[in-house]
């Protein structure tokens, strides 16, 4: 029984060897289908011409293998129902045809060189294709089965010994420092791996960990002075003691906005996916220059001091705003880092549309050598920051590609260091053409619901269902919801919330949390999307503190009409509640995620 189970853990493990090896290399098995049907089919092919006769006529074997590598290359066409056959079915395809079937045609053949070649081309795909694991259970099965078949059909003397001499070593030999060399190049990545996440690591501390310890200190600032004002006869606030509250508390609000800013930019940097430039509007370079600084997290008054802007000249662009501001928040991240050691350092933008269109960050720090200057946007790449991760850069050259502009740094060590943004000027709108948008714009959408009939008054008696595993999560969306007026309902969990909706509950939007035990948001939000009528068209809003853009994208999928990050801005709520209630009683309206 105990060797039962241990025959049982070695295959399991195996098996998820070989699925972890072709996790992170999915088209792997694609190509190896390809290259073995054309090499299958070429032979075959060349035996049918003459020019390669054969000494043992293989067609009972090769067509089989030319088949199942055929199949391999059809993944994508493979019924739903049979996928998860697929990484099997691949194992069997790569024993067959390279452990099995080419050592088989060299006994067969009589150790012809061809042959040879073919089958240490075999076990050099074998551990290409598989785990070290499974490379050696793989050869040593494949070769003792092409024995086993060429025996059954020949008699013992017959057995070309030199198989087991000569060939079967060198093939071992290969396959053992194929399998070394693969073994010391996983180790390297992961060691490249784990510094890359140390350095995320450290930089996600160092970002919220101060940001959170200056929310504490006012937490507790706070709780002093009104733990003195509760002891006192009668319990009084003196003017005095109400101003420094209202600075402790003013204090810790601005460490959280900085703490939260730096969450946003790391998930930005770390996502690799590309911008959709079919949401991209028209922007002003001043107007997105003027918000990045407004909204800027300076950690000292220091900081916001030595940074300044200069308008030559605006222009137009076609672009992301937010992506637009991320990339000034990066820039002027890196420019402010050596400030504490370079007190003199100066940080201007300059927005200029001639002779071309760029916005110019110029610092007067310490500057970068030029070794480094041509490596600044690589990947993983970081200079002079123990706690970089090196996404910064490679982030703002994602966006800046998007935008169809480029960036580049010039630096003089000791003098200056200058990034430049060169924008494709936006041509002039049409008249059906969006609207500008940039600081003023997004005031102008920020008040369009409510010039839409969408006002504060207009939430009130309005129906919304808050669904959330966190009481304390409830509590604050409820009284947010409540202070527009509006009638609240609470589930704590999808389970219970699709209860109460199958019972009778009609909300007019819901609020949705993504990730609750038992079933998540989107498998909630999915169960209501299969509902008849009228429950499957509730929007919905999710609400989650997972930021990052697969989360989001895998959250539309679901059939959410909205996404809002944790922890929620009032105004953002308001106006995505606004929008959601709005398209209601549009007919034919597309649901949309902001």
């Amino acid at each position: 029984m105990r060797i039962l189970l241990r025959l049982k853990n070695f295959g399991r493990n195996l098996t998820r060897s070989y699925r972890l090896h072709h996790e992170s290399n999915p088209s792997l098995l694609h190509w190896i289908g390809l290259i073995g049907f054309v090499a299958l089919s070429a032979f075959f092919l060349a035996r049918l011409t003459g020019k390669l006769p054969p000494r043992w006529d293989d067609l009972p074997f090769r067509i089989p293998g030319i088949l199942f590598c055929f199949l391999l290359i059809l993944r994508r066409w493979w019924p739903e129902p049979l996928v998860r056959f697929y990484l099997p079915y691949s194992y069997f395809t790569a024993f067959y045809c390279l452990a099995f079937f080419l050592p088989l045609t060299l006994l067969e053949n009589g150790g012809a060189p061809n042959t040879v070649a073919n089958m240490m081309l075999g076990a050099g795909l074998v551990v290409l294709v598989t785990d070290w694991r499974n490379t050696l259970l793989m050869i040593v099965g494949g070769y003792l089965a092409a024995a086993g078949v060429y025996l059954a059909h020949h008699p013992l003397s017959a057995f070309p010994m030199e198989f087991l001499y000569w060939w079967v070593p060198l093939c071992m030999v290969m396959v053992a420092g194929g399998t070394a060399s693969k073994y010391v190049e996983r180790r390297a990545e992961l060691e490249r791996l784990r510094h890359l996440y140390a350095g995320l690591a450290g930089s996600i501390a160092h970002e919220v960990r101060n940001p959170m310890a200056q929310v504490q200190y006012a937490l507790e600032g706070a709780l002093s002075i009104l733990s003195a004002a509760r002891t006192s006869e009668p319990p009084a606030l003196a003017r005095r003691q109400v101003d420094a509250l209202a600075q402790a508390l003013a204090g810790g609000a601005l460490a959280v906005a900085r703490g939260l800013q730096a969450v946003t930019l790391t998930l930005q940097q770390v996502s690799g996916k590309p911008l959709d430039s079919a949401s991209f509007t028209r922007l002003s370079a001043a107007e997105c220059v003027e918000k990045a600084l407004a909204e800027f997290a300076f950690e000292t008054a220091e900081q916001r001091a030595c940074v300044g802007a200069r308008i030559e000249g605006d222009f137009m662009f076609h672009g992301d705003e937010t992506a637009c501001v991320l990339v000034l928040f990066n820039l002027l991240k890196n420019a402010l880092y050596y400030l504490p050691v370079h007190p003199q350092t100066r940080v201007t933008l300059t927005v200029q549309n001639a002779p071309q269109c760029r916005i110019v960050v110029h610092d007067t720090g310490p500057g970068v050598p030029p070794v480094q200057v041509a490596e600044l946007f690589e990947e993983f790449y970081s200079f002079g920051k123990a706690e970089g991760t090196g996404l910064g850069l490679a982030f703002c050259a994602r966006v800046m590609s998007a935008f169809g502009g480029d960036i580049s740094c010039r630096s003089d060590v000791g003098e200056f260091t200058e990034f430049v943004l060169a924008f494709p000027p936006a041509l002039a709108p049409q008249p059906a053409d969006e609207p500008i948008t940039g600081v003023a714009g997004s005031a102008a959408h920020s008040a369009a619901p409510a010039e839409s009939g969408f006002g504060k008054a207009e939430f009130i008696g309005r129906a919304a269902m808050v669904v959330d595993d966190s009481a304390f999560n409830r509590s604050v969306l409820k009284a947010r919801l409540r202070d527009l007026g509006m009638v609240v309902q609470e589930a704590r969990h999808g389970e219970e919330a699709l209860q109460m909706l199958d019972h009778g509950a009609r909300p007019e939007v819901i609020l949705m949390d993504m990730q609750m035990p038992g079933i998540s948001g989107m498998e909630t939000t999915r169960a209501l999307r299969a509902r008849p009528a009228p429950l499957n068209s509730i929007p919905v809003l999710a609400v989650s503190a997972n930021d990052l853009q697969r989360f989001r994208d895998n959250a539309v999928e679901a059939g959410v009409d909205g996404y809002l990050a944790k922890p929620l801005q009032s105004e953002l709520l308001r106006r995505e509640l606004a929008r959601v209630l709005a398209e209601q009683f549009e007919p034919g309206q597309n649901r949309r995620v902001s």
